[in-house]
């Protein structure tokens, strides 16, 4: 078994309208993607105060420096929730309320995003059939999709 262990610098003080809803590690460990949800208010180590309604994705580096967000309200969600999946091959999955969002990280940019019946509250990548599966809130239903490749 081989444990990693590192330590990550806080970027944000919480506060009582701060909602982080997910974490993902890329799998080398040199990533750190959060998703955060619903009015934002984020104080950073140099002080500056920002705020944000939408739903946003933020890459941090190991030591806790951001290196990119992206800021959608596609990514809003409306339950606590982890809205975020990172499949082994790297891709990053973020779900907001009725949608999922396929993102890539490097360009800052959204890929595709695809409207589902319901409300998210998991989901899942298949690499070895491309299939993306999302698990539905109060339903006992999941939504799958074929994905080209």
């Amino acid at each position: 078994m081989y444990i990693s262990t590192f330590n990550i610098i806080p970027v944000c003080i919480r506060c009582r309208f701060c909602t982080f809803v997910g974490v993902a590690v890329s799998h080398d460990g040199k990533r750190i993607y959060r998703t955060e949800n619903g009015r934002l208010v984020t104080l950073t180590r140099d002080g500056t105060v920002t705020r944000t309604e939408n739903g946003r994705l933020v890459t941090l580096t190991r030591d806790g420096t951001v290196t990119a967000t992206i800021k959608d309200p596609t990514f809003k969600h409306s339950m606590i929730t982890c809205s975020i999946h990172m499949a082994t091959t790297g891709q990053v999955f973020v779900f907001g309320n009725k949608s999922v969002s396929q993102v890539d990280t490097g360009d800052k940019t959204i890929l595709d995003t695809v409207d589902v019946d319901g409300c998210p509250s998991s989901i899942y990548f298949n690499v070895d059939n491309g299939k993306l599966l999302v698990g539905i809130h109060d339903n006992d239903s999941m939504t799958e999709f074929k994905t080209m490749t």
